[in-house]
């Protein structure tokens, strides 16, 4: 005998239980938001290749510290100091004049004259490894010991081999990118023999003199080889702040060794406008720093102006005022240094995106990591400040350093606050993520209900969390996707759109997404605000 079974009924027989249930709507994965990607100077590490970082400790031993020409260093250890978990480093060079330093090796006991040596060469251009002294000692049979010496740093190496298929070949151990020598690799023909001696490392360059912006930006990529400066970082799709924190100079002394260009201000704007426009199409966000320590409050005023009004990716960044002072690493005891801020200020945004969310506004939050600001920021001059989309950074007694303030450079009422653009932007980059599936799906009325309730499901998740905001779900999202957004020629064209609604946390209004899903992928096609905002 048959039973009749429908959805949701259960057919019940000794024994025999049945009962249909609708599946469970996936809720779409959130993307990272939290980590940082820096651009800029240092003294050693790969060149434009960007580099996953965990801690401070690590950029040390990749990136080589602090030096007296640049702010990287100062804005990772920043970022850390403040809470973050991760990060990726970009180190900026000029293709055509950084080498790393260079050394024959001593050849074996009675080479031929012209018989091949091995070549030592530092793992990365610059000076960082001038002097390092190699030692090697022929074990016979093809097997040699090396001892590498830099100041501070021993590393041994026994029983290498110049045999290819041995377990101990020197091109297996001592050049794994992980597990080897973090100061040197061996290169040479076969044949090449090994003898005891010393040599020193020689000829590196760092590669600054000739630095341009385009090795900054990215758009010197084709002369370089491959992508460089924000271009490398382009391929790194978990990164959601970025900064460049020597796009504004730094005087140092001659006794530094070689020197970048001298800073400008027309520099400066042209970096931090190709860092808007970059963030905007990766839908990232723009930590930007004052050009000056000197800098007054009328000078960040005209800076915002000039920003303002040299792109229309304004939404996507925000500037801080003033620096930061921090004890002098590379000073005498108790010196104190003015840096520039973003390092510690990506730091909060990625701490405060760990603890609450993306939703959450950084503003009125503490910065850890310095002692003082550069410039005390009244009462008065906070107001002038906000106005202009200036974030400030103060003092508060008994209260630490604080941001005082959580403003986009664009100062139109959508976008003007930075949890807004973040979490909007967030929000996309997880639905493109999410609904990629689609790509390959017929364009069907099921399909689109598919579609509005995995959306759906994805901000009910993001309400429920407190990011958006709303006595209920209908008061913080709408979904619509019908025949009513994917007409008939939309899909003959092959074109599946939908309109979403998200109320995020107030002062800010409704914000309306628009995203079109087509064979080449997920788009958002358009966006654009309510009229009842704050």
């Amino acid at each position: 005998m048959t039973l009749p079974v429908t959805a949701g009924a259960v057919a019940r027989a000794p024994g025999v239980s049945v009962e249909w249930v609708s599946a469970d709507v996936p809720v779409p994965a959130a993307v990272r938001t939290d980590v940082a990607g820096f651009v800029g100077l240092a003294p050693r590490g790969p060149a434009h290749q960007p580099v996953r970082l965990t801690s401070w400790s690590q950029f040390q031993a990749v990136f080589g510290g602090y030096d007296p020409r640049c702010w990287l260093a100062y804005a990772v250890n920043g970022f850390f100091a403040n809470g973050a978990d991760a990060c990726w480093v970009v180190r900026v060079v000029d293709p055509a004049t950084a080498q790393p330093a260079t050394a024959p090796l001593v050849p074996g006991f009675g080479a031929a004259p012209g018989q091949p040596a091995l070549q030592a060469t530092a793992i990365s251009p610059g000076r960082w490894a001038e002097g390092a002294r190699l030692t090697t000692v022929d074990l016979g049979s093809g097997q040699f010991s090396l001892t590498v010496d830099v100041p501070g740093t021993r590393e041994i190496w026994p029983e290498l081999s110049l045999h290819e298929m041995d377990a101990q070949f020197y091109g297996t151990v001592l050049n794994d990118p992980a597990r080897g020598s973090q100061i040197v690799n061996l290169a040479g023909p076969a044949g090449a023999s090994v003898g005891t001696g010393t040599v020193t490392l020689s000829g590196g360059a760092d590669g600054l003199a000739g630095l341009q912006p385009g090795h900054f930006t990215g758009d010197l990529s084709a002369a370089a080889g491959g992508p460089c400066g924000l271009g490398a970082l382009d391929t790194v799709d978990e990164v959601g702040l970025v900064a460049i924190p020597d796009a504004v100079g730094r005087t140092a002394p001659a006794a530094a060794g070689e020197l970048p260009p001298p800073p400008s201000p027309a520099r400066t704007a042209l970096l931090y406008n190709a860092l808007l426009v970059s963030c905007a199409s990766h839908r990232r966000f723009a930590l930007l720093d004052e050009p000056s320590a000197q800098d007054l409050p009328a000078d960040a005023l005209a800076w915002a102006t000039i920003l303002q009004q040299g792109t229309t990716a304004a939404s996507f960044g925000a500037l801080s005022y003033p620096w930061l002072l921090v004890t002098d690493p590379l000073g005498a005891p108790g010196a104190v240094l003015p840096v520039p801020g973003s390092g510690h200020l990506a730091g909060v945004f990625a701490c405060t995106d760990l603890t609450v969310g993306v939703h959450k506004a950084p503003a009125n939050a503490t910065v850890v990591g310095a002692l003082d600001v550069a410039w005390l920021v009244d009462v008065a001059t906070h107001g002038r400040l906000n106005a202009a989309s200036v974030n400030a950074v103060t003092m508060r007694p008994g209260r630490g350093i604080r941001i005082m303030g959580a403003r986009t450079l664009d100062q139109d009422i959508t976008w003007q606050y930075v949890n807004v653009r973040r979490l909007i932007s967030m929000i996309e980059l997880s639905l493109e993520s999410s609904l990629a599936w689609v790509v390959f799906e017929p364009n069907t009325p099921s399909l689109q209900a598919a579609v509005e309730r995995e959306i759906r499901s994805f901000l009910l998740s993001l309400w429920q969390r407190g990011a958006l905001d709303g006595a209920q779900a209908s008061d913080a999202m709408t979904v619509r996707c019908d025949d009513t957004t994917t007409t008939t020629d939309d899909v003959a064209a092959g074109r599946l759109i939908c309109l979403i609604g998200v109320q995020p946390p107030i002062p800010a209004e409704f914000v309306t997404v628009r995203i079109a899903i087509t064979q080449t992928g997920v788009q958002v096609t358009g966006e654009q605000g309510g009229t009842d905002g704050q």
